[in-house]
């Protein structure tokens, strides 16, 4: 077993200032690489401190991932806590310094001399190129510990570690991580329903790992085959086949829930039936004040299918720009199917689009009646043949969750009607 030791450093981390998910993100990779992390840790910017858990780690683990603290600030303690630790000097590492000038001038931006600091590394460390930041990373051997250091910015530790750090850990560990991962993503089924719909899984299936997270509004169902898991030789099976088949009793047991077999969100999904069908959006909003469009947008690719949106929160809006006549609004309210049915309808003219969505809704705190309570939202669907509009009460207690779950459900029905087409 090759043991692994996961270590955030920085005030922010400790303060509660940053939510430390890059922690969460290495743990997750190690699993790939045949890692096991026996514990996380994270220490703030102090030399002592640093140093008495660098060699608490390097008397435990065979690896170490840690982050933070290779920038140019005297708080930025990593390489010489490091060296310290080991007992060598820090020295100029040529290359790293390299590298920074070339992403500096590449930038148009001269190179000053405190951020020389951050080219300073202990003696005998490997210097690990950043391709995305100014901070170079390195490793070094500290004891029986190889020790892999990233910077604290998430975007900056993840292509590292992509490209940096993961080839070395498969060579540690003698395999070549995952042959196979499939990410499912659920919608509209909570959490402990999916574990108890799967809970035969590992019995049909053992050389598969199954797990499930929340990427709230959805959960995130993952299969993963390691390569020295091989339990189906008996079965005259290969790796594909039997992840093919461990998807397929997946869908069997979830399946009108799984809005993706790729791990696409929502807004991709929609996207990729849209670009399938060579067919165009339009979004008009109330309560989820942009959400929709902004989930949409963030797909790249969105202005071949996105044509337009508009968020229309006052009445005199929806009215004006939407073209909801007034007598509905005045008989029936903002809230309501047939308001939510007329802004779809309405915005799909105004765009010339061949598909609309709108929202209209009491996201909360305040805001709700005994008729029409917090959660309550109108979703209206139009398109080339039909259109139609639907109630739900959708209440979790909080206004941004409430958002997210209405832009979420509202995309959840356009998508059931584009499959359908």
């Amino acid at each position: 077993m090759t043991k692994g030791h996961v270590f955030s450093t920085g005030n922010e981390v400790l303060f509660g200032d940053t939510v430390d998910t890059n922690s969460a993100f290495l743990c997750r990779q190690l699993k790939r690489s045949g890692v096991t992390v026996i514990k996380t840790s994270a220490v703030r910017d102090d030399m002592t401190a640093l140093v008495s858990e660098i060699k608490n780690i390097a008397s435990a683990a065979d690896v170490c991932v840690m982050t933070g603290g290779l920038g140019p600030t005297s708080d930025d303690l990593t390489a010489e806590a490091l060296a310290k630790a080991a007992r060598v000097k820090i020295k100029l590492d040529t290359a790293a310094l390299s590298s920074m000038k070339k992403y500096f001038d590449k930038r148009g931006v001269p190179l000053i001399p405190a951020n020389e600091k951050q080219a300073m590394l202990p003696e005998g460390a490997q210097f690990m190129e950043n391709r995305h930041g100014t901070a170079p990373g390195f490793s070094m051997i500290i004891g029986n510990c190889r020790f892999f250091c990233m910077p604290g910015v998430p975007r900056e530790m993840e292509r590292m570690f992509d490209l940096k750090v993961r080839p070395q850990l498969n060579e540690i560990t003698g395999q070549a991580g995952e042959i196979q991962v499939m990410r499912l993503m659920v919608f509209g089924m909570p959490e402990s329903r999916v574990e108890k719909a799967l809970s035969g899984f590992s019995v049909q299936f053992p050389g598969i790992h199954l797990g499930s997270r929340i990427r709230f509004p959805m959960i995130e169902v993952r299969l993963s085959r390691l390569k020295e898991v091989v339990s189906d030789s008996q079965k005259g099976l290969d790796g594909a086949t039997e992840m093919n088949q461990a998807k397929q009793w997946v869908m069997e047991k979830i399946g009108p829930k799984v809005i993706s077999d790729q791990g696409l969100t929502l807004a991709q999904e929609v996207g990729r039936l849209l670009t399938e069908r060579g067919q165009t959006l339009s979004v008009a909003e109330s309560c989820t004040g942009g959400l929709v469009a902004h989930l949409i947008t963030d797909v790249p690719g969105a202005s071949d299918y996105f044509l337009f949106s508009a968020t229309t929160y006052a009445n005199s809006a929806k009215e004006a720009i939407l073209n909801v006549s007034r007598e509905t609004l005045e008989n029936n309210g903002a809230v309501d199917e047939t308001t939510a049915l007329e802004m779809a309808t309405g915005v799909r003219a105004a765009g010339g689009s061949d598909w609309a969505v709108s929202t209209t809704g009491i996201a909360g705190p305040t805001g709700g009646s005994e008729d029409k309570p917090v959660g309550t939202v109108c979703i209206g669907v139009a398109g080339p043949l039909e259109s139609y509009s639907q109630r739900f009460l959708l209440d979790r207690g909080d206004r941004e969750r409430n958002k997210q779950l209405f832009a979420a459900m509202a995309l959840e029905m356009l998508r059931k009607e584009l499959v359908k087409k």
